[in-house]
């Protein structure tokens, strides 16, 4: 009774632990890779023709770019009555989660001293400037109706665990008027899947043990 499910926590919530989740429970899921390719570029660009035609063929989605900004939004323009899980942790336990991943996935001693420079050379992931593109966005800020990135906050505790919370927040007041669309889930301390089955109509005789997958 419901169109598509989208996963729309930032990354290094819980996202994967959803993913193997929602596959255990037969729905059809993307390659993650694939989809980031597909999609962030032209979603981030406010072109959602690729989004609505790659969505159109999978049950659900999480990670990129569905875990950052406000594209959430848009996939609950083009799929009406679509089911939404806002997967949330302790900003500063998520953030020393997402600082530790990038470490281990990048090869880095100590992120707090990287430069601009450095994210064009090291953070190598799936096409060039991919990386670069990212944290330019969630750096940016605006004066004067001009763009700033703001390249010394890069790994910024404060900075970036304010963005965080903050987008979480819009997350729940834009469904505050429609609850039914919304979970909000703290994966890492859900023993079991209850509360994923109740929202999405799973037979509660379906509930397993919370798989809690990619662990850094």
């Amino acid at each position: 009774n419901f169109n598509k499910i989208f996963v729309i926590g930032f990354n290094k919530t819980g996202t994967t632990t959803l993913e193997t989740v929602l596959r255990l429970y037969g729905y059809h899921l993307p390659s993650q890779h694939k989809q980031e390719i597909r999609l962030s570029k032209s979603t981030f660009h406010t072109n959602y023709e690729e989004m609505t035609s790659f969505c159109a063929n999978y049950d659900a989605f999480q990670d990129m770019p569905f875990s950052q900004g406000l594209t959430y939004v848009a996939a609950d323009a083009i799929f009406p009555n679509s089911r939404f899980i806002l997967t949330e942790r302790p900003a500063t336990a998520w953030f020393k989660s997402m600082c530790k991943f990038h470490k281990k996935v990048f090869n880095l001693d100590d992120v707090t001293k990287l430069t601009e420079k450095d994210v064009l050379e090291k953070l190598t992931y799936l096409y060039p400037e991919y990386s670069h593109s990212n944290k330019e966005r969630i750096l940016s800020s605006f004066e004067n109706n001009s763009m700033k990135v703001n390249w010394e906050k890069l790994y910024d505790a404060d900075w970036y665990i304010d963005m965080y919370e903050r987008r979480n927040e819009e997350i729940k007041r834009y469904f505050m008027k429609a609850p039914e669309k919304l979970l909000v889930i703290d994966v890492t301390q859900e023993k079991t899947t209850e509360k994923i089955c109740r929202f999405l109509n799973i037979p509660i005789e379906c509930v397993i043990d919370m798989p809690h997958s990619n662990k850094t």
